[in-house]
């Protein structure tokens, strides 16, 4: 059963970071899309590429996982520590934005500045620290293997 529940977190999560990443290079050809806004999807190319490679490598994850070959884990979690990672570099990148907006600018710190800083790597990063949670130790377990 557990292999399952990875099989279908490697599939939803990268099937999301897929369509995250594809709609930010839709948004770059057709900024007019509020949905876009709405997500927080701009036309950034970079986003879009990050995004299309963890969801290719969760999707890769997912097609081993339903061939019954366990290597898959390895996709899943390798999917799982690069969403993480971008978001906790975008994460970061926001928070040293609003210090300086803070500290040096003097400005104050919109709700609306807020809203736009919340992109899919942030939001999807979320799913991914639940996948992390629940199978962490196991993540780790095999990197301290002999």
């Amino acid at each position: 059963m557990s292999e399952y529940r990875k099989q279908l977190f490697a599939g939803f999560l990268g099937l999301l970071y897929l369509t995250t990443g594809l709609a930010a290079f839709i948004a770059l050809i057709s900024p007019e899309i509020e949905l876009f806004a709405l997500l927080g999807i701009s036309g950034d190319p970079a986003m879009g590429f990050i995004s299309i490679i963890i969801g290719l490598t969760l999707i890769f994850g997912y097609r081993e996982l339903s061939k019954g070959i366990h290597e898959g884990v390895a996709y899943l979690h390798v999917g799982i520590a690069l969403a993480l990672v971008f978001g906790l570099i975008w994460l970061l990148s926001t928070g040293a934005g609003f210090a300086t907006l803070a500290i040096f600018e003097g400005e104050e710190i919109t709700f609306e500045m807020i809203r736009e800083a919340i992109v899919p790597q942030l939001y999807l990063a979320v799913i991914a620290l639940f996948g992390f949670i629940v199978w962490g130790r196991e993540f780790s377990a095999g990197l301290l293997r002999d």
